[in-house]
């Protein structure tokens, strides 16, 4: 009995301690005055302001992003996995679509082994021209890539859909990455986000972004390109932090109140 009282007594204690150092913090009247000491006051934006935003600039980012894929499609270097439709003009036995292989190599009918990473698909398609002469007049050669997966980047941290971007050009610019990525999340530490590139020496490469001032400021200097291999890491605010590591310690206290039973968390 003397212990269930006691592990009341430290639930109640913990449950205090914690209403007094969140109070402050998320007062109406003290939260335009609390401002961490890695936080700057542009960080703190109003739910309202961040849709007006996106919502004013995102036809301007789709735009972007499309005419950006369009430009880069013609300069891309094929790589393996990435899967290429090859259509030649009047002969579909020769037509298809082809997955380059680990060797970089495309298996194409009575040719055989084609050779094709590392090149465009301009190259490729002059490639095959050549070869096809033997068999066909003329061959008029169409060449798309319907596949990209052969160059990815990283977008991890405080943004809406954290992971893998397969890139569709040789490079990306951060800008490009973050929209595919499902832009930061309200958060998200935006004024300290790091561009990772890894090295074989395992000492990486980290370069500081502000991406709040690329995406909400259009200040181009902050988008920097990014090649397949790179990170981009967006961090959460010190508030966002602080709250995730006292979520597990104030579930059980709030699951024992709503039951009506005293949880017990190994105290």
């Amino acid at each position: 009995m003397i212990l269930q009282k006691l592990k009341i007594m430290q639930h109640i204690f913990i449950l205090g301690a914690l209403i007094f150092f969140i109070t402050p913090m998320v007062s109406a009247q003290n939260f335009s005055n609390f401002i961490p000491v890695d936080v700057e006051k542009d960080d703190f934006i109003k739910d309202q302001d961040i849709e007006e935003i996106l919502k004013q600039e995102q036809p301007y980012l789709e735009e972007n992003l499309s005419f950006s894929s369009l430009e880069s499609d013609s300069q891309y270097t094929l790589g393996t996995m990435d899967v290429l439709s090859i259509s030649v003009l009047r002969h579909p036995e020769v037509s298809g679509d082809f997955v380059i292989n680990k060797e970089g190599n495309i298996q194409y009918e009575f040719i055989g082994d084609v050779e094709v990473a590392g090149k465009t698909k301009k190259e490729v398609s002059d490639l095959l021209a050549k070869l096809l002469e033997k068999f066909i007049i003329a061959p008029e050669i169409t060449v798309k890539i319907i596949g990209y997966n052969s160059k990815v980047v990283f977008v991890v941290g405080e943004v809406g859909n954290p992971g893998k971007i397969y890139m569709r050009g040789d490079t990306i610019t951060i800008h490009d990455a973050l929209i595919q990525a499902g832009l930061p999340l309200l958060s998200a530490k935006t004024s300290k986000s790091r561009l990772i590139t890894p090295a074989d020496q395992g000492n990486a490469k980290q370069i500081n972004v502000n991406i709040h001032k690329l995406l909400y400021k259009g200040d181009l200097r902050e988008n920097l390109v990014m090649k397949p291999g790179d990170t981009l890491y967006v961090p959460p605010t010190i508030l966002a932090k602080t709250m995730r590591i006292m979520q597990p310690v104030a579930a059980p206290i709030g699951t024992g109140a709503r039951t009506g039973r005293i949880l017990t968390t190994g105290f």
